[in-house]
């Protein structure tokens, strides 16, 4: 009898947000990896083609994937596309009542209210599937625990029969608020694969910056400082950013003369050609509220492009990068110790070289094939 795993996506996953893309990459590199009798369904609130969802992705079909678009409202709020709950919610639980069997998986991630509805009614039922639940992020990073929100969600995560995490910080805090859930981190994964970039010249380096324009991200602080670090190093090295500000922020000016060049975003899969052009990536995020307790997307995604790094020190990129051997690291907010770090960079191309090699050996390890082994590993195997 075949089994199957439910993965739930109360988004349409050609919004092309972030979560969206992981979602996609996740049920992917599920079912290209899956065990014999095995399928992965991707429950969504669109009604998009199967093809145009794999257009993202190379569009070549995948064996063991299907897709169920399922009935959604959407409102607009702050620029982002939102589900109206209860019409997914619903249309969800009755999809899943009439399809999983005793032993299916029902999984979703970062939806704590959509899992808190369905758990109750899946975990009465007499086909009664697996519930598993990915936690990225927790509301107490950035509420206080008596809020509604935070109450809410760890009751929904009480509902689960395992939890997976992406980073060893949520990872405690889930050992210390559910020791009795069984759980694993298998982190996240690096999506492109290493580019060939044009010659270093002897004169400066070119860094990139590809996602959010925002004050977390640490791309404001570092765009006025870069003036003092081109100072600093005595090299006019270039900073381009591929980004935007996010609805209601003040969209950065590039300034040439001070060698900052703001572009357009890139779609992800663009990423690696615009890579060709940089020396190295620039990781500058601040130590504020709940950055230090997430998974970083970019520690994993800049491994595989397999440029050499300078990130902001904080524990969960250092999870994934090895100081010294995959990236530089610098205090939060310390224009001298970012200063320092490329002037290290740019004296030594024999460190360059010696991080680029070990860069692509990181993300080999962090494949999304690898990634869906580990999983599979703990739930099939």
């Amino acid at each position: 009898m075949r089994q199957s795993v439910f993965f739930l996506l109360n988004q349409d996953p050609l919004d092309q947000s972030a979560h969206a893309l992981y979602c996609l990459r996740h049920v992917i590199s599920l079912a290209r990896n899956a065990p014999e009798g095995w399928r992965v369904v991707l429950v969504h609130a669109s009604f998009n083609k199967e093809c145009e969802i794999l257009k993202v992705h190379g569009g070549e079909p995948v064996a063991k994937l299907e897709f169920c678009g399922l009935p959604s409202l959407r409102r607009v709020a702050g620029g982002c596309p939102l589900h109206i709950n209860a019409i997914f919610d619903w249309a969800a639980l009755a999809y899943l009542r009439a399809t999983t069997r005793n032993g299916d998986i029902v999984s979703t991630a970062s939806f704590p209210e959509l899992f808190r509805f369905l758990a109750p009614y899946l975990l009465s039922d007499r086909n009664r599937p697996r519930l598993v639940y990915e936690v990225h992020q927790l509301e107490m990073l950035t509420r206080d625990r008596k809020h509604q929100k935070c109450r809410r969600e760890f009751e929904a995560l009480g509902f689960a029969d395992h939890l997976i995490t992406t980073c060893l910080p949520l990872e405690k805090i889930l050992a210390d608020n559910f020791p009795l859930i069984p759980r694993n981190n298998i982190g996240l994964a690096a999506t492109y694969a290493p580019v060939a970039t044009t010659p270093s010249n002897s004169h400066f380096l070119r860094f990139g910056y590809f996602g959010s324009i925002s004050e977390e991200q640490g791309i404001p602080w570092l765009i006025e400082t870069w003036h003092l670090i081109r100072q600093a190093t005595g090299a006019t090295h270039e900073l381009h950013i591929y980004g935007r500000a996010r609805r209601g922020e003040i969209a950065p000016v590039g300034k040439a003369d001070r060698g900052i060049y703001i572009h357009d975003p890139v779609p992800s899969q663009e990423v690696p050609s615009a890579a060709r052009l940089l020396d190295a990536l620039v990781i500058p995020s601040l130590d504020m509220a709940h950055r230090a307790s997430i998974a970083f997307t970019k520690a994993y995604d800049y491994a595989g492009l397999a440029l050499p790094i300078i990130a902001s020190d904080l524990p969960t990129i250092r999870e994934v990068l090895e100081p010294e051997k995959h990236a530089l690291y610098f205090t939060p907010r310390s224009a001298e110790g970012l200063a320092s770090a490329i002037q290290k960079l740019f004296e030594k191309p024999a460190l360059r070289e010696m991080m680029t090699a070990a860069l692509k050996e990181r993300a080999a390890f962090f494949s999304w094939k690898n990634r869906a082994e580990r999983w599979w590993d703990i739930f099939a195997r």
